[in-house]
């Protein structure tokens, strides 16, 4: 059995690559969030990614399902697997197939076999999911832009998961948290139990408009929360462009 190859290229975005297989979370090229400049650059620019098999979005928020990103990324054989619902947003758009999943409803790209799972947000509607994916003996929690929730400990019931992809940044709308803050992940990893957790999601990508919008997590907040907790959990913080790779637990 090989192993699984993760590429943090932005945000909630990266890159997923096992038995010869690629592909793409929450697509967001962009260089601008709404009104408001992107300091962030995608650690892989988009002309230069590659052949991809299948993309998989969690939600229709701009910075994880960009039209204009997912319009050039498109084939015939490309399969986007996202919450349901996600079929309007890429009716006349895609070639290739459309799943919209439910929590505990699974889907497959080639050797990816993806369990959604359930996950709480903002509006607006299609409702958020987060993903059980395994592929290659590993076990992978792509949580998005998930704020913390009971759903955690559901999630944790269905085995043992070796890498948690986690949102740090703990945005913060009018004073309404969002996304999940560095404490919030750390919590998160005590009910999960994961071998690795990446931060993703961090804050200070973009700039803030409080009290619109604020992001103020970040990646070594997480690490020294992390270690503070005395959790037997590694955190493996990746630079855009960055990879690591995991191989199924001995």
């Amino acid at each position: 059995m090989g192993s699984l190859k993760i590429t943090f290229l932005r945000t909630s975005m990266l890159l997923l690559e096992a038995e010869g297989a690629r592909i793409l979370t929450d697509p967001w090229f962009g260089m601008v969030m709404r009104i408001v400049p992107v300091f962030r650059k995608p650690g892989i620019p988009l002309d230069q990614l590659g052949h991809l098999d299948g993309v998989l979005a969690t939600h229709c928020h701009p910075d994880h399902f960009e039209r204009a990103s997912v319009e050039r990324l498109t084939h015939p054989r490309l399969t986007i697997v996202g919450c349901a619902g996600i079929q309007k947003y890429t009716a006349g758009m895609v070639s290739g197939p459309v799943i919209g999943l439910r929590p505990w409803e699974t889907a497959s790209i080639g050797p990816f076999h993806i369990t959604a799972t359930p996950a709480l947000h903002t509006n607006p509607p299609p409702p958020e999911v987060n993903y059980l994916i395994d592929v290659a003996g590993v076990r992978v929690f792509f949580g998005g832009d998930t704020r913390y929730s009971p759903a955690f400990e559901a999630i944790a019931d269905r085995g043992p998961i070796d890498v948690a992809l986690l949102p740090i940044g703990g945005t913060l709308i009018f004073g309404h948290r969002t996304t999940m803050n560095p404490a919030d992940a750390v919590r998160a990893a005590n009910i999960l139990k994961p071998r690795v957790v990446i931060p993703i999601h961090e804050g200070g990508e973009w700039m803030p408009m409080p009290p619109a919008s604020w992001h103020p997590g970040r990646n070594h907040h997480f690490v020294r929360d992390l270690a503070r907790s005395g959790l037997p959990v590694e955190a493996r913080v990746l630079a855009p462009g960055e990879s690591a790779e995991f191989w199924p637990r001995a």
